[in-house]
């Protein structure tokens, strides 16, 4: 069935300016197809000279290039094109009238053909009216050519008007298909996975060449999704640009339509126009739509659709139906960021339960060595009497297991503490040489004992940092007792003391058995303890690296690791330092 306003065409070239038949034709791809006739009863077709009927040609189609042929070849008649029947391409398409021609030097013959070629805005060609038969039996005289022209370009906005139109509905159909899809996708995939999954459709739906979008990720960072091959490494500039104008967009409800060859004429774009002509050429593309993506009144990102050179320009039309899916876009990013929000917490919590349950047992394990110590002694104690040579033996026992005991609890109390971001390190002005001596002092009896020689060097004299003494004085005396620990007897730890521009940096080394290769990178993860054995000692419960490495980190330093196996191990702690 034709379409009411192409009938109406049709009928009023016939009735009101007198021609026995007329037809409207519209361009699908490489055929031209006949959408609106009226006139005739019956004629016969060119290419097989059977008679047919309005009904049967109504829907038929042809080859484009024999239209263009004919058009060729014809006289020009302002909107019309005139071609005799001597250079009439007769093809497939063609009706042939079966009256009989009048005697008169401009009668109309039976094959003559009247076209109005209809172009789009981009000059392409988009259909034609076709009449024949006058009813005078002549060829239209110059009045009559004026009257033609006028009707015809009326035509033509009715005609390109029925074109957009099918367009629209076909990108209206495509682009609800598109949204089920995505609504159907959301609730269960993330927002990167629905893109992926969707992107075919929405090129359908929308009519591009190619997507380039960025939306607010779980994190409020933004997050670019592109059609696979388009290459663009992204432009602070034009990023925050485009961040500016489609906030806007979204508040006001509105989108923008930018042709790359009118980018300076632009006041909201012109700014970047060098890196927009940029874009454009990197992406092959010659017109973008830019919409808005947002949920209520919270703007998420954009979207930008890309048509290549030879393709229309974006509409409107198309600009209004794009915004749905950028209101549509602007739920699915909601429910997908907080699909990944919801799967990131459980993750940290199944992470966190994870890690005390790991913490539990590393404590268990720790602390059941010296509280078994504790109970053989204490059983062996009673056993003995006050004050003699075995009774001291175990009192001594029992005092080191006890020490033991306690400095574990001390370590995991200070883990604890600093692994609390809501407990921040104090700031207190701290002479480090001071404090580094005060800890040499503290472990004089475990080096005398190992017959270790520890020196402390400050070549660059006194050094000052800000930060919480009790952290600090605890990250020095790990390193340290590291050192001794793992230090062979006779031997010499050496701890310096530099202080460099806005840098303190503290190292310690030793002579010691070193740390595998492959165990350095392990060395600051909670309880790990390392396969060589403490010389002369205990090995601690493996926090000593990990209290500071944390210490350091909350200081905004730095820690260094350089250890070779049976050669030993330089650790440097940098902070930042004050005058």
């Amino acid at each position: 069935m034709a379409d009411p306003a192409l009938q109406m065409i049709a009928e009023g070239i016939c009735e009101l300016l007198g021609f026995g038949i007329a037809a409207i034709n519209v361009v699908r791809g490489d055929e031209v197809e006949m959408v609106a006739i009226h006139g005739f009863t019956s004629g016969l077709n060119a290419a097989h000279g059977r008679r047919e009927t309005a009904e049967e040609v109504l829907g038929a189609r042809w080859p484009l290039a024999d239209v263009q042929i004919n058009l060729s070849r014809g006289e020009n008649w302002g909107a019309w094109r005139f071609i005799p029947h001597d250079r009439v391409n007769l093809h497939e398409g063609s009706w042939v009238s079966t009256t009989n021609m009048i005697d008169a030097p401009d009668a109309w013959h039976p094959h003559d053909m009247l076209l109005a070629p209809i172009y789009g805005d981009d000059g392409s060609l988009q259909g034609c009216l076709s009449i024949d038969m006058p009813v005078s039996g002549r060829r239209p005289d110059f009045t009559q050519r004026r009257v033609l022209n006028r009707f015809a370009k009326r035509a033509r906005r009715v005609v390109l008007g029925y074109i957009e139109r099918e367009r629209l509905y076909e990108r209206a159909a495509n682009l609800e298909t598109a949204k089920e899809f995505l609504r159907d996708a959301s609730s269960k995939l993330s927002l990167a996975d629905v893109l992926d999954a969707s992107h075919d459709a929405l090129i359908r739906g929308l009519g591009a060449d190619g997507i380039w979008m960025a939306t607010k990720g779980p994190r409020r960072a933004m997050v670019v999704h592109a059609t696979p091959g388009l290459d663009w490494e992204p432009d602070p500039g034009l990023a925050a640009l485009t961040a500016r104008n489609t906030t806007r967009y979204w508040a006001e409800g509105t989108y923008a339509i930018l042709c790359r060859d009118r980018i300076t004429d632009s006041a909201e774009w012109n700014e970047q126009a060098a890196v927009v002509d940029r874009f454009f050429e990197t992406l092959g593309a010659e017109s973008a739509l830019v919409v808005p993506v947002g949920a209520d009144h919270e703007w998420l990102g954009h979207i930008v659709l890309l048509r290549s050179p030879g393709r229309p320009t974006w509409t409107d039309a198309e600009g209004r139906l794009a915004m749905e899916l950028g209101r549509d876009f602007g739920r699915i990013v909601l429910t997908a960021n907080a699909y990944t929000q919801e799967r990131d917490l459980a993750q940290q919590l199944a992470d966190a339960d994870r890690e005390r349950n790991q913490l539990i047992e590393a404590v268990a394990r720790e602390l059941r060595i010296p509280v078994n110590a504790l109970g053989t002694s204490l059983a062996a104690l009673s056993d003995e009497q006050p004050n003699t040579l075995p009774w001291i033996v175990q009192v001594e026992t029992l005092t080191v297991r006890s020490a033991q005991i306690e400095g574990i609890v001390s370590d995991l109390l200070l883990l604890s503490r600093i692994s609390d971001p809501a407990n921040a390190p104090g700031q207190t002005t701290i002479e480090v040489s001071e404090m580094l001596d005060d800890v040499l002092d503290e472990l004089d009896p475990d080096a005398a004992q190992k017959d270790i020689e520890c020196v402390l060097t400050t070549p660059t004299g006194p050094a000052y940092v800000v930060g919480d003494p009790r952290e600090l004085r605890a990250a020095f005396l790990h390193l340290v007792k590291n050192a001794l620990t793992y230090s062979y007897r006779g031997s010499r730890v050496q701890v310096m003391l530099y202080s460099a521009g806005s840098e303190v940096t503290i190292i310690v080394a030793d002579a010691g058995v070193g740390i595998a290769y492959e165990e350095q990178s392990e060395v600051y993860k909670p309880f790990y303890r390392g396969t060589n054995s403490a010389l002369g000692g205990s090995r601690g419960a493996g926090l000593g690296l990990t209290l500071v490495d944390q210490i350091t980190s909350r200081h905004h330093g730095l820690v260094e690791l350089d250890s070779r196996p049976g050669e030993g191990t330089r650790v440097a702690l940098t902070l930042p330092g004050v005058s």
